[in-house]
């Protein structure tokens, strides 16, 4: 009887965290350059004919879920034209380098600002790193517009100052918003659009669906629940009578 509120305890609670993965998922749907966080959980693989691994939750158990995993999508989003000259997008592979408080962190969103000591930096901050993993600065005292080629190549009058830099990812966890770490496996060849910004790839319809889904599944685990704890204690009301 336990081992069965356990189970359907297990399921609510990953069901609770699928909800909490929609709600970022549509919290962030107009945010640049945002990749969709996909979740899934399965049963034990035990019940897969596979012997149990240590890591095993419940030790004995037969059809708990596992814990939950997280996945992103790394569908491209749609281009959208701002006309501003210091959004960059990204056609193709490839995430931008950025410097974080000394670590490095990457992202698809485009939308950069000249900060007062002249260095390309992200909305929140962060220096945009070039090709020699140096960040790249612009003179705030530049008097044309700084021109962004197709391959990052950033000229301020007449001048090249750097080479925007792009690298392709593995292994990609989400930071916050549309910030990511993961590993690096190489230089990646998508091609840059000045005056543009990628949308997020989050379907709302998609997680709409998802999200009634994951509500109705949840409700069904707490009915299962209530289901066990009455069977409990009719149980225990009938032995008490014997």
């Amino acid at each position: 009887m336990d081992k069965g509120i356990y189970v359907a305890m297990t399921g609510a609670m990953l069901r609770m965290n699928e909800l909490d993965n929609i709600a970022s998922n549509v919290a962030n749907i107009s945010t640049s350059g945002y990749k969709r966080t996909g979740f899934a959980a399965r049963f034990y693989p035990l019940m897969e004919g596979i012997s149990q691994p240590q890591s095993a939750l419940y030790p004995g158990a037969r059809a708990m879920t596992t814990l939950d995993k997280y996945t992103v999508d790394q569908a491209p989003g749609a281009l959208h034209t701002t006309g501003n000259p210091l959004d960059v997008g990204i056609h193709g592979d490839g995430y931008f380098v950025l410097d974080v408080k000394g670590q490095r962190n990457y992202t698809r969103n485009g939308s950069f600002a000249i900060d007062r000591d002249g260095t390309l930096v992200t909305g929140g901050g962060h220096k945009v790193l070039g090709t020699d993993d140096r960040p790249i600065r612009i003179s705030r005292d530049t008097k044309t517009t700084p021109d962004i080629g197709i391959d990052g190549t950033v000229t301020a009058d007449g001048n090249v100052v750097g080479v925007i830099k792009l690298v392709k990812l593995a292994d990609i966890k989400g930071v916050s918003d549309s910030l990511y770490s993961g590993r690096v496996t190489g230089n990646a060849d998508g091609e840059l659009a000045q005056g543009a910004l990628e949308r997020s790839n989050v379907n709302a319809v998609r997680e709409l669906v998802a999200m009634i889904t994951a509500q109705r599944e949840f409700q069904t685990l707490q009915q299962v629940i209530r289901t066990f704890d009455t069977l409990a204690q009719r149980t225990n009301s009938e032995i008490a009578k014997v």
